[in-house]
């Protein structure tokens, strides 16, 4: 069984009471330029992962590029939401840490926040078993800038959650020590909070 931080338990219970209301914040906020860079180095034919998709904002952008994305996420109240905007779409509720796929069944990996809420000792570990279920593509993460670990804050939507932060140089990092080419690296203000929340975004390739 996977332990999960108590912080990271109440960050999930947050998104559960008001996945509706963050849906519709994002609605007219998602990265479509990104989801439209991550499709053209993905295979059409392929799965890809959309780990810690939430109420299924991104994972409707990418179905709508043509790949063929699966929705995982720990946060029961943000994958009802995702069933009402994607009633055939395939959602599985499952800890990134324990997913129940086989390794290398995907074509492409989306990780949009996706650590934001776990402790950063555990990022290395996560990147690297998600990894795992990933036979060649796009990779794309994207988290908060700075050093804090799981720090506790007032969200303007979910309300209190506890997140975590990544210099850009680690992310970087991150991705070159598992192999990952093509790496680019940006900064871009938070979709909500704008310029007072900066952002690291990352897409790169694995290849095997």
């Amino acid at each position: 069984m996977v332990e999960i931080d108590e912080r990271t338990r109440t960050s999930i219970a947050a998104y559960d009471a008001h996945a509706r209301e963050y849906q519709a914040a994002l609605r007219m906020k998602r990265p479509v330029a990104d989801v439209r860079r991550f499709a053209d180095m993905a295979d059409r034919h392929d799965l890809v992962l959309d780990a810690g998709c939430g109420p299924a904002t991104d994972l409707r952008l990418l179905r709508d590029t043509g790949v063929h994305p699966v929705g995982v996420d720990l946060a029961l109240g943000a994958l009802r939401e995702a069933r009402m905007l994607l009633p055939r779409h395939p959602l599985v509720q499952a800890p990134l840490q324990a997913l129940p796929f086989k390794p290398r069944s995907f074509g492409g990996l989306w990780l949009s926040g996706t650590f934001t809420n776990l402790p950063r000792a555990d990022w290395r570990a996560t990147f690297s078993a998600l990894l795992e279920l990933l036979d060649s593509g796009p990779v794309y993460l994207s988290c908060y800038r700075g050093t804090r670990d799981l720090v506790e804050v007032d969200d303007p939507i979910l309300g209190r959650l506890h997140v975590s932060e990544a210099t850009e140089d680690e992310v970087e990092a991150l991705f070159s020590s598992h192999g990952l080419t093509e790496v680019s690296i940006e900064i871009r203000p938070d979709p909500i909070l704008e310029r007072r929340r900066p952002c690291v975004v990352a897409l790169g390739r694995l290849n095997r």
